[in-house]
Order: C-alpha cells, then structure tokens, then sequence
C-alpha cells in the first residue's frame, strides 16, 4: 500500500506521523480530486477536513459548496467510487450527532447542516465520516485498505 496525499493540504503530521510508524509508505503529488488515495487507484478519494466548522463552511457558503460539487465531480470524472468527507472531532461519530453540533463561530445551526448533509449524501453519493484527530491515520488506512 502506498498512499498518496494532496501537496495543497493542511499540514497533516498527525497523518504521516502513523504512516512513519507503522512502515506504511507515503508520498505527496498535486492531486485532481480530494486530499489522499492510493497511488495509482481513484476507486477511494478521501476530502480531509479540519473539523466540522470547516465542513460547515464548505456547505454553506455559496462559493464554496460550488467548489465543493466541483471537486466532487473532478472525482466522478477520473473513477472515483467513493468519496468520503474525513471530519475530524472529537465527540461527534455520525451526520445524526451533527443535529446536536453548534459553534459560537457560525450561525449555522446543526440541524441545518446535518439537512445539508443528508442531501449531499443523497444527491452526489458522497460519505461523511467522522474520527478523532488521533486516529486519522488509522482510519484512512482502513478506509483505502478496503
């Protein structure tokens, strides 16, 4: 197995530190869609993202969910068959947990995004999932190990 992670991403040690450690091999190129695959597979994009206010961002401006579907179908167009939103946090584990969510630094409320995420899920066959920021790294290799 050997990874392949967006050149463009956040700083992501968090990620490549468990790669290091458990001998997985890694590399970064400019990729067309999402954050990290397999080399030479686009069958799993994964889109990593901060945490869900990142998320909300992405979903609830306008230009952004424009680039959002945008590289949702960059993904479609090279072959990709699951694209999944990798959510970092703490406490929230599926899109029903997000009803709950809230943020001093929106006024989106969760029950609004979690609509939203339904019907993202609905209309563009898309995933979020949610992980613990330690555990990132697993998930991902569990997620592309399918």
């Amino acid at each position: 197995m050997i990874i392949e992670m967006d050149t463009r991403n956040q700083k992501d040690e968090y990620v490549t530190d468990f790669l290091d450690s458990h001998g997985i091999k890694w590399i970064r190129n400019k990729l067309y869609a999402g954050d990290v695959k397999l080399i030479n597979s686009t069958k799993i994009i994964i889109d990593l993202k901060k945490d869900l206010l990142e998320m909300c961002g992405n979903l609830t401006s306008l230009k952004e969910h424009e680039r959002v579907k945008r590289e949702i179908e960059r993904a479609r167009e090279i072959g990709c068959e699951r694209f999944i939103f990798l959510i970092k946090e703490q406490k929230i584990s599926t899109i029903q947990d997000v009803n709950n969510w809230s943020s001093k630094r929106t006024k989106v409320k969760g029950e609004t995004l979690a609509k939203i995420m339904n019907t993202m899920s609905e209309r563009y066959n898309v995933e979020f999932m949610f992980t613990k920021k330690e555990l990132a790294g697993a998930t991902i290799v569990e997620i592309l190990g399918e």
